[in-house]
């Protein structure tokens, strides 16, 4: 029963687990102060949608053709699009009439973020040492990424809670203004006031946990096509020796992948 397909399989996915659960992690926590907690999860996120979504594409095509690999150069062919990617996973679903839990995303939000991870994935990744090597300003992915946030915070952080930050930034300015200097600076490397040092962090905080949110409805589907294209191929696994090499059962590496809202906004640690 756990044969080499069997044990690859099991490994992949815990690659996957491992590397969404720390991209979520580090996307809840980073923040001013630890900003390389952004590139962590920016790594993280787009190494894991990848191979989640290269995972599915290798499933339902082993399950279309009685076990058959794909092949190195098929799977190589993918690239880093995630764009792409995802794309031809909803369309398998289309294909193939797969359940899915929830529909792929359509929030632009959602859409933005999966943009950024994509070009991130393609060369974004390298644009600080591109910076170096070349003395040429690159996109800068905490300046990509600040525009995404600024976004959430204008639409769905809701009123109260960006008053409530406002006013308790405005109250510690009086207090501490005579005694008090910054040195640092926001997602964009603009120079903090005190005020944007105390209502900054909890902005971003309370964006950060919206974004994550939005991972999660694009990552809801892609592991449903996983599980089902995998009970797919098993099936016809087990038609052929249900002692022999077989198919994991690949939902349990994905239980943290959970679309409850109010228990994800409130979450700060994956799984």
């Amino acid at each position: 029963m756990q044969g080499n397909l069997f044990r690859t399989l099991q490994q992949e996915a815990h690659v996957i687990r491992s590397c969404l659960t720390i991209g979520l992690t580090e996307l809840r926590n980073a923040d001013l102060n630890e900003k390389g907690r952004y590139y962590t999860a920016f790594f993280q996120l787009a190494i894991g949608i990848e191979r989640l979504a290269k995972l599915a594409l290798i499933l339902d095509h082993m399950a279309q053709n009685n076990l058959k690999a794909p092949g190195q150069t098929v799977v190589k062919g993918y690239g880093h699009d995630l764009l792409t990617l995802v794309s031809k996973v909803s369309d398998v679903v289309t294909a193939r009439g797969y359940i899915v839990s929830s529909d792929f995303p359509t929030d632009p939000i959602c859409l933005r973020a999966l943009a950024f991870l994509s070009d991130f994935a393609k060369g974004m990744r390298y644009a600080n040492l591109d910076a170096l090597a070349s003395g040429n300003q690159q996109r800068d992915p905490l300046n990509e990424w600040n525009k995404i946030l600024q976004n959430v915070a204008a639409t769905k952080v809701g009123a109260a809670a960006k008053r409530k930050i406002n006013t308790l930034a405005a109250v510690a300015t009086q207090v501490l203004a005579d005694r008090v200097a910054v040195f640092a600076s926001d997602l964009t490397g603009k120079p903090l006031t005190l005020s944007s040092a105390f209502s900054e962090p909890s902005i971003l905080d309370a964006a950060s946990k919206y974004m994550v949110w939005e991972i999660l409805t694009l990552l809801a589907p892609l592991r449903d096509v996983v599980i089902e294209a995998g009970d797919a191929a098993d099936a016809i696994a087990s038609s052929v020796d249900p002692n022999g090499n077989r198919v994991p059962d690949l939902s349990e590496f994905f239980d943290f992948i959970l679309l409850d809202r109010t228990y994800v906004l409130r979450k700060k640690r994956w799984p």
